[in-house]
């Protein structure tokens, strides 16, 4: 009885509240509120809409600059609107332990504290603007959130299955979208991502659910599911195709490379590459060939910029890059410890040089320090892993990461949202795989937030 008369007092409230709303907000208040009650019953479901938002949500512009846009996308609403349902249920049910004891939780500490401390010296000395450098660390920290959010809600075989499943069938919906852009002559980009949209981008993103059905594809022996995973691989390399995106090409040769490394069936994947080189200028749309030209070129334009590798010459965009690189080499002497703080520098189009920039040579060294934490853990849970599901799926994750880290050599690929959000909540799937039994359905183990730093 007194529940039923709270929330009628509550909907009462609602209603007068919206009453004097703008429509547009009004309905994304509705939303949210009902994001939340589903958070609470379940954050099982609330998860699911967290994976379909991951590439079909929309961006908000707060504000445009000449350096970089200051935006927020409809799922970084979701996850907060999420992470407080999931906070609300576990006080609720007196489950506060929130923090589960993973391998990566000192170097993700690091990597935060070193974030946060560089930012806060970048306001102190008029480098960073506090709105702007305060949402762009929460932005960072998020990924975490969902790490640990997911991680404590992986109870099952199956369940973690229907989860990989819904990231696939997600990718497949948006990998549909893109082939549709396709006649229009563009370079193909994920939904809502506005007029420009941003290309390079989804092709890093296509790259790790790539990863992810070939881990699949070469670790199963079920012929259906092997059928299946091929089917998607070949859909998924029309757009990656057609995005055009260099750094998604670059990360493709490091996710091969890495899988010629740790699969089993190298002797396949060698075969492959050779048809592949072999027969690549046959079957590689023009775009394609136009683009690759238009990057190495034997003559100089008429630009004091541009930049000669070896004896070819780059063209202007990847000349760019080059020389912002080299400025950061000579500006980093003034700050080395702390850098100038999050968006302190100005835009960086370099996952390391950015890193450099804005967090100094220490943050750096935390940032390389969770990237190895990060690597010898899927490393470990590959290894160990004799289910063919956990095979396939830490064998994708394992790829697909290497391909991250050759990406983020000219894009800023461990802080945008469309990549992250699937990468971390990989994560958290590998390490669910690693540290209990999931078919079991066993609680992990928990730790509180304070106890964290004592984590071994």
């Amino acid at each position: 009885m007194v529940f039923c008369m709270f929330v009628l007092a509550v909907a009462i409230m609602t209603a007068l509240i919206i009453n004097n709303m703008n429509p547009s907000f009004a309905v994304a208040l509705i939303v949210g509120c009902l994001i939340l009650f589903v958070s609470f019953l379940s954050t099982e479901l609330a998860v699911y809409v967290l994976i379909f938002s991951m590439l079909l949500s929309p961006e908000i512009v707060l504000s445009q600059q000449s350096q970089r846009d200051l935006s927020i996308r409809m799922d970084d609403l979701l996850i907060m609107v999420i992470a407080l349902g999931w906070l609300a249920r576990s006080a609720f049910y007196k489950e506060l332990g929130l923090i589960i004891k993973t391998p990566l939780n000192k170097a993700i500490l690091c990597y935060a504290t070193i974030c946060v401390l560089s930012t806060l010296f970048g306001m102190i000395f008029g480098k960073v603007r506090p709105l702007q450098g305060t949402l762009f660390v929460l932005k960072y920290l998020e990924y975490f959130v969902i790490f640990f959010m997911v991680l404590n809600n992986i109870h099952s075989r199956e369940q973690l299955k229907r989860y990989f499943l819904a990231l696939l069938i997600t990718a497949v919906i948006v990998s549909l979208y893109a082939i549709i852009q396709i006649p229009m002559g563009e370079r193909v980009s994920a939904p809502f991502e506005g007029k420009s949209g941003e290309p390079n981008t989804f092709g890093g993103y296509l790259v790790l659910m790539i990863s992810l059905l070939s881990g699949i594809f070469l670790t199963y022996t079920n012929k259906k599911v092997k059928g299946a995973s091929l089917a998607a691989l070949g859909l998924l390399a029309i757009p990656f195709v057609y995005t055009l995106s260099r750094s998604s090409w670059m990360a493709i040769a490091g996710m091969y490379a890495t899988l010629l490394i740790f699969s089993n069936k190298r002797m396949v994947l060698g075969v492959l590459l050779i048809l592949a080189v072999l027969a690549g200028q046959m079957i590689m749309p023009k775009e394609v060939q136009k683009r690759y030209e238009k990057t190495f070129m034997s003559k100089p334009l008429e630009s004091k910029d541009q930049v000669k590798v070896g004896g070819v010459y780059l063209d202007l965009s990847a000349s760019e890059r080059v020389n912002s690189y080299l400025k950061i080499l000579e500006d980093i002497k003034k700050r080395p410890l702390l850098g100038y703080g999050i968006t302190g520098y100005g835009f960086i189009d370099g996952q390391y040089f950015r890193t450099l920039i804005e967090t100094g040579f220490i943050g750096l060294s935390a940032f390389l320090y969770l990237l190895f934490k990060i690597f010898s853990t899927i490393l470990r849970t590959y290894r160990n892993s004799t289910d063919e599901l956990f095979k396939g799926i830490s064998l994708g994750i394992l790829v697909g990461f290497a391909a991250m880290l050759t990406h983020a050599m000219t894009a800023n690929t461990f802080i945008i949202i469309r990549i992250m959000e699937p990468f971390w909540f990989l994560m958290a799937m590998s390490i669910a795989v690693q540290s209990h039994k999931l078919d079991a359905k066993e609680p992990v183990q928990t730790v509180s937030a304070t106890a964290v730093c004592y984590e071994s």
